[in-house]
């Protein structure tokens, strides 16, 4: 496991629930870059926890 820190500022999270075979992560992305976000573009990030390790049903947080 490697862990990173950020500076302060305006985040924002967003989890995605679904089957990582079937493109969860590649579809939640793409719908983050659609959104209206201010965005620094000098971090993004996935966080995959307990909830994450059926790769069937998993739920990444972004």
């Amino acid at each position: 496991m490697i862990g990173k820190s950020f500076d302060g500022g305006a985040y924002i999270k967003t989890s995605s629930k679904g089957d990582l075979i079937k493109g969860l992560i590649l579809n939640h992305w793409a719908k983050i870059w659609e959104m209206n976000l201010d965005r620094a573009y000098t971090a993004d990030f996935e966080a995959f926890g307990e909830k994450a390790q059926n790769p069937s049903d998993a739920e990444v947080d972004f």
